[in-house]
């Protein structure tokens, strides 16, 4: 990406990371030339994660990563966003996001406390967390 010319910058809107990335990685599609990282997110703290994958100075201003949602218990849908030394915890409600009056997926902002979640100290960290509506699941995923 350091190749690409001057004024190049990697900002997919909502719509193109559920479409060109999301569903793609989901379905094992190969992906578009992109800066996105594929990590188990929730294994590292957002200090840990910035000096592991450095922005392009002057280019970019957020990390974009595909990461597989965890839950809290094996047959449950409760996620589990702790991570390191803290947590991601989630801010306000769902966004709706369609592609022309299609649903096609949500998003969620979330912030990282640290410590334990009785008593954690919220940083100044955010995160969007995007995930497909359940109705444009591939029929494999559904079952799995």
């Amino acid at each position: 990406f350091k190749s690409f010319p001057e004024g190049y910058r990697f900002q997919p809107s909502d719509k193109e990371l559920i479409v060109h990335y999301l569903k793609n990685k989901i379905e094992g599609a190969p992906l578009p030339p992109h800066r996105i990282h594929v990590i188990d997110l929730y294994l590292y703290t957002p200090q840990v994660l910035t000096e592991r994958f450095k922005l392009l100075s002057g280019r970019e201003t957020e990390w974009y990563f595909l990461t597989r949602r965890k839950t809290k218990y094996p047959k449950g849908k409760r996620p589990d966003r702790s991570a390191g030394n803290g947590y991601w915890k989630s801010t306000g409600i769902d966004k709706d996001i369609k592609n022309g009056n299609q649903m096609i997926g949500h998003k969620r902002s979330l912030d990282f406390n640290e410590g334990k979640h009785s008593d954690g100290k919220r940083t100044e960290w955010k995160m969007h967390e995007y995930r497909m509506d359940e109705n444009n699941l591939p029929p494999t995923y559904q079952r799995s």
